[in-house]
């Protein structure tokens, strides 16, 4: 007997020969013992059941649509070949790889997409295959292209490959082109998507396929910015992709956490992918080069801002970057300075040659790494702004639907007598008012303490909460740091501070009794000496007479230029001639 299905759960159903009283019905064929209950065509006692060749027909009603995983099913079923990768020529690989990458994109994949791309449309909006197939003569999609490339003798270059994917969405575009200019919502949000994955197919598959660009110097964008339907696997084409994901990417600002937070925000966390991708296991002997800030004495006299792989990890963790164009320079400046200063030892078996070499095998690592992560939020970024629009136009529409369901629902209300409109006006003021005066809310306050710093105390609680509870642990946390941080930098404050004081102290206190010592010198070398009057000292020719003494102990003023280096404490005082 041949299975049915069930419309709703799609299941393989009974059979269709039941009995009445709901159990499932014997074969009408019985033995001639008389026995019942022994199905005909089941397996025989003491052999094993033979498996089914080809999976049950399950059929759908007329007009109506198929589920995704039927609709994918019958269309793998056109093409009985599938082969394994390991099976494919080189291009062919490269192109299956590059498929399974772009099968990852959150609107297609294949758990649960949102856009459908995977099958015809007739097959999955039947009521549009009429005015479908009129428009679009060419119908694609991405199942039979991966059907078709799996088949092999389809396609015979990558370059075919990619024209029946972008086929894919330029039908899309050009299908819901009219429905997006009249305002339909659903023609809308498929236009915007079919446009950024189109966009995005584009510059996966020039990154993906690069060994099989040709050297044309064509460049097939558009100039309205749009992207184009159909392009070539070219160097140029590439070049110009990336300018554009650098133009989306390198300008937009980091969404940024608190400092201190285990957790970042997800552009946080690709610039930690980029830090991460230089600090793998197989490349520590070319990067052991440039984590540390181990420098040459002669460094600075070359290299005017070092940097390492720690100072730029250390900054990312205080979320000191404001752009991704700031993160990428600084792990391009590391290569930038090692480059620089070890040019001169390069193909040389020292230390400089070998940190010359790995900088040139890390650098063109690195670009490798900053390319994925362009691709990647690009892809985020421009998704995120086409879901944005789409939340939009949905908040606006329920607006509208409800400022017009409020509108009937007052045009329905209204009583066509006047006395029965002024008596419901009088009774809803009325009844308005009662419903203020319960509405006010009662505050009790306490009275006043004689404190030092008087605070008010009310016993109210309004329940607007605004901040979470987890908020509210993470701004005490941060408050605490930066607490900690402020004690620390009083501290170093206040001791610079003691330290010049001491200083100043200790140096003073040298001074007098320098000058203490030089007045008893003076009192000894002048005991034997009368006694200077006032009238003497005032006499020119007494000081005259004495600078003329040759036994005059001499006085040697020496002038120094003053020292520009940074002024330390002065481990003792020489106060000699």
């Amino acid at each position: 007997v041949q299975p049915s299905t069930t419309a709703k759960t799609g299941r393989q159903g009974t059979s269709m020969m039941a009995v009445k009283n709901g159990k499932q019905g014997a074969s009408s064929i019985s033995t001639k013992s008389g026995k019942q209950g022994q199905n005909s065509a089941g397996p025989k006692r003491g052999k094993p059941p033979k498996l089914p060749t080809s999976l049950p027909k399950q059929t759908a009603k007329p007009n109506q649509p198929v589920p995704l995983h039927v609709a994918i099913a019958e269309v793998k079923s056109r093409f009985p070949l599938r082969r394994q990768l390991k099976f494919l020529a080189p291009w062919e690989a490269a192109c299956a790889k590059f498929f399974k990458e772009f099968l990852k994109n959150p609107w297609i994949s294949a758990a649960r997409p949102k856009f459908i791309y995977h099958v015809p449309v007739p097959t999955i909006f039947p009521e549009l295959a009429e005015v479908y197939l009129v428009k679009i003569k060419n119908p694609m999609d991405l199942t039979t292209v991966e059907a078709k490339l799996l088949q092999g003798g389809l396609y015979h270059t990558p370059q075919d490959f990619i024209d029946d994917v972008a086929l894919v969405f330029a039908n899309a575009i050009a299908f819901n082109k009219a429905g997006r200019d009249e305002g339909d919502h659903l023609s809308i949000s498929y236009y915007d998507a079919s446009m950024h994955l189109l966009r995005y197919s584009r510059w996966l598959s020039l990154e993906h396929l690069s060994n099989y660009l040709s050297d044309d110097d064509h460049d097939d964008s558009n100039s309205d910015g749009s992207p184009p339907t159909n392009w070539k696997l070219s160097k140029a084409n590439k070049k110009k992709a990336h300018e554009e994901m650098r133009v989306i990417v390198m300008k937009e600002r980091i969404e940024k956490s608190l400092e201190g937070d285990r957790s970042y925000t997800w552009m946080e966390t690709e610039c930690e992918k980029l830090l991460k991708a230089l600090r793998h296991q197989s490349d520590l002997r070319y990067m052991t080069f440039f984590i540390k800030p181990d420098y040459p004495a002669d460094y600075a006299a070359f290299i005017s801002r070092p940097m390492d792989w720690e100072r730029v990890q250390r900054t990312l963790h205080k979320r000191q970057y404001n752009k991704l164009e700031d993160i990428v320079a600084d792990l391009r400046l590391i290569f930038t300075n090692a480059l620089k200063y070890n040019s001169r030892h390069k193909d040389t078996d020292t230390v400089s040659g070998r940190a010359f070499d790995a900088a040139i095998y890390m650098s063109r690592k690195l670009e490798t790494a900053i390319d994925k992560m362009i691709l990647n939020v690009s892809d985020r970024l421009e998704r995120e702004r086409v879901e944005n629009s789409i939340s939009d136009r949905e908040q606006e529409a329920a607006e509208r639907a409800e400022e017009e369901k409020l509108k009937q629902a007052t045009l329905k209300g209204e009583s066509p007598a006047g006395t029965n409109a002024s008596r419901s006006t009088s009774s809803a003021s009325t009844q308005s008012k009662t419903e203020t005066v319960e509405t006010v809310r009662v505050v009790n306050r306490r009275p006043k303490r004689d404190l030092d710093l008087e605070v008010s105390f009310f016993e109210e609680d309004d329940g607007n909460h605004e901040q979470s509870h987890v908020e509210y642990l993470k701004q005490q946390r941060a408050t605490f740091e930066r607490q900690l941080a402020e004690k620390d930098q009083q501290e170093k404050l206040s001791n610079s501070i003691g330290a010049l004081l001491f200083a100043r102290l200790s140096q003073s206190g040298a001074a007098s009794k320098w000058g203490t010592r030089m007045r008893e010198l003076v009192v000894k070398e002048k005991a034997g000496t009368p006694p200077v009057t006032e009238s003497s000292e005032k006499s020119f020719g007494r000081s005259g007479s004495e600078m003329d003494k040759t036994a005059r102990p001499q006085i040697k003023i020496q002038i120094k230029p003053r020292s520009k280096r940074k002024r330390t404490l002065p481990a003792s005082f020489d106060f000699g001639e």
